[in-house]
């Protein structure tokens, strides 16, 4: 059997849609890529493409392998750089489920309208001059709007999904790498000084501080838990004194005080750098904050 491969064409038509599908990769996940990495990243892809369209015996596996695997990891190497493990997985399932949606798009355009026959023709040394100003102005007018719905699809799932992240609690020469949620429902503030305030599993704070420290700790939650703040007597060093701080909060069925600490510093791994906060107040819970042990932390949302 006989095959006519045009390889300037594979690779036009697959630089064309990988573009597309690595820019709205770009803005769905809000990373930072310049239009120069993301043409090569597509030329790329467009290239592994040609490699497959002009060996057509290639092994069905290896096939695979170089349009499903390695060429998206390519792209998305190419496109952003060197990414944590997590976020690299990521930004693969994303780019495969973006894919999905302009898939079904192109393939009813491809189906359904004159797209075929275009396409059809230019292997025959026909261009686009015979497509008719109307097919051009209802594929604009069909593609621009499902493209920003995609994009608003994609980032009202972000913004609604929960996200965590790695968190490093330093206090002093301890160190504890824990996981942490960004909760836009923590409204704690510093009542002196207005800072955004975390919250912290009381299990963690036990792994930072001494025996000496918990155990003053332990005698001021006694006087919040019998709301005897008038008769409150702290016989704890100086040190730990400055340290100390009272939290208000208000939920929907009650209000309160809750103890809370100075760390020295708090590390937020976002995958794409690492945000360093210094004198974060932190307070502490006694009961578990995640029922699944996902995370141990909640984070506040100025502490990006």
């Amino acid at each position: 059997m006989y095959f006519e491969v045009y390889p300037d064409i594979i690779f036009i038509l697959n630089f064309g849609i990988d573009f597309i599908l690595l820019f709205l990769l770009k803005k769905v996940n809000r990373k930072s890529s310049t239009l120069l990495r993301l043409m090569v990243a597509a030329a790329a892809g467009g290239a592994v493409s040609v490699i497959v369209g002009i060996y057509p015996w290639m092994n069905a596996i290896i096939r695979f392998l170089l349009l499903n695997i390695i060429a998206s990891a390519l792209m998305i190497l190419i496109s952003f750089g060197r990414l944590k493990l997590t976020d690299y997985i990521k930004q693969v399932l994303a780019f495969y489920l973006i894919t999905y949606f302009i898939g079904g798009f192109v393939n009813s355009l491809y189906y359904y309208t004159d797209f075929r026959l275009i396409l059809m023709n230019l292997g025959n040394g026909l261009t686009f001059s015979n497509a008719s100003w109307k097919f051009v102005i209802i594929t604009i007018l069909l593609l621009t709007p499902a493209s920003l719905f995609l994009i608003w699809l994609f980032r009202w799932y972000r913004n609604h999904s929960p996200q965590t992240y790695s968190v490093e609690l330093v206090m002093e020469e301890k160190r504890i790498l824990t996981k942490g949620l960004m909760d836009t429902g923590n409204c704690l503030f510093d009542p002196i000084y207005r800072k955004p305030v975390m919250v912290v599993e009381n299990s963690l704070m036990e792994e930072l501080l001494t025996t000496a420290f918990q155990k003053e700790l332990e005698e001021a939650k006694n006087y919040l838990k019998e709301n005897n703040l008038e008769a409150l007597k702290l016989n704890m060093e100086n040190e730990h004194l400055l340290r100390l701080r009272f939290v208000p909060y208000q939920s929907v069925d009650k209000k309160g005080m809750m103890l809370g600490l100075i760390l020295d510093k708090v590390l937020i791994h976002t995958g794409k750098e690492t945000i360093c906060n210094e004198r974060v107040t932190a307070a502490i819970c006694d009961n578990q904050l995640s029922t699944k042990d996902s995370y141990h932390v909640i984070l506040h949302t100025g502490l990006l």
